[in-house]
């Protein structure tokens, strides 16, 4: 998921066997993407023969599907680097409970970096196909950070009840032993029972909704008053507000006590989200662009989009 988004992909509470119910809420601030896809299969799939991939699917949430971009993901090879296969498809309104089945060409798949398109990146291989998933997004697939103009953001669900490789002559499926268990189905490791408590606490979806409700407010007093407006300034108007709504409420002992809970949490949570970012976040980011210089200047590689 990118951003404040965030979604699920799970056997349907109606019927396990039948299909699976990809859900979840996009958010406009932030990366605006939800996805889902398969572990990587141990043995390629080789799609010698086919056309493309099918997908037999059902929007269930809402009669506007065509106001987010739908694009299947496909991964040729076993480096898990930063580029994958993408072609974008239309999801149809649904019609009762029938599902409608959705082709995706081989020849619409291109190399992505997030939503960016590489001009630079090798043919596809149809004989190695080591992963399958699929993104529901706010993006187009172009050669900047493209977006649709009419982007429905919030709830969003939708059945899919098949996969697979379709030919000329018939759709046939395709059902590797990996599929559907999902890659994030791994095992706990040392770093994920460490920071995962603290991403929870830092990142929650509580958390992300006050932090995109303070950002409405800094924007708000921008536009009223045509000078920037701090975060810190507009979390003091928040709890200003909140404070007063308690003590009528509540009393003035209340609204106190509730002030100073929040102000504990929020300080904790700054000081932790700043420290994931000097100990962990641009650590990272710094590697990634070392690695990057190394291959374009030592390996004599070209040179990779940004996203922008």
């Amino acid at each position: 998921m990118g951003g404040v988004s965030s979604s699920r992909f799970e056997p349907s509470a109606a019927s396990a066997s039948d299909h699976w119910t990809f859900s979840g809420i996009l958010r406009n601030d932030g990366g605006g993407f939800c996805g889902w896809r398969t572990k990587a299969f141990e043995t390629p799939l080789d799609a010698n023969g086919f056309e493309g991939v099918y997908l037999k699917v059902r929007f269930t949430s809402d009669d506007e599907p065509e106001k987010r971009t739908y694009k299947l993901t496909v991964r040729d090879d076993q480096t898990r680097g930063e580029y994958v296969r993408q072609g974008m498809f239309e999801v149809p309104k649904a019609t009762g409970s029938e599902f409608s089945t959705v082709l995706v060409p081989f020849s619409s798949l291109v190399a992505v970096r997030g939503p960016v398109i590489n001009p630079n990146a090798p043919p596809f291989k149809k004989d190695t196909v080591f992963q399958i998933g699929m993104v529901i997004s706010k993006f187009k697939i172009a050669a900047s950070m493209e977006t649709i103009e009419d982007f429905r953001d919030g709830p969003f669900s939708m059945d899919i009840s098949e996969v697979g490789f379709y030919s000329e002559e018939n759709v046939g499926n395709v059902s590797p032993s990996t599929f559907p268990v999902m890659s994030n189905t791994t095992k706990s490791s040392f770093g994920r029972s460490v920071l995962g408590p603290v991403f929870k606490l830092v990142f929650s979806e509580k958390s992300r909704r006050r932090r995109a409700a303070l950002n409405v407010l800094v924007d708000r007093a921008e536009k009223r008053n045509g000078a920037k407006k701090g975060l810190g300034r507009a979390w003091l108007q928040s709890v200003s507000v909140s404070y007063r709504n308690r003590a009528r409420s509540r009393g003035y002992l209340s609204a106190a006590s509730t002030f100073a809970r929040r102000l504990v949490a929020d300080s904790v949570k700054f000081f932790l989200g700043k420290t994931l970012k000097l100990l962990v976040f641009y650590p990272i980011f710094a590697s990634f662009k070392l690695v990057k210089l190394f291959k374009v200047k030592v390996l004599g590689k070209a040179p990779v989009p940004e996203m922008k």
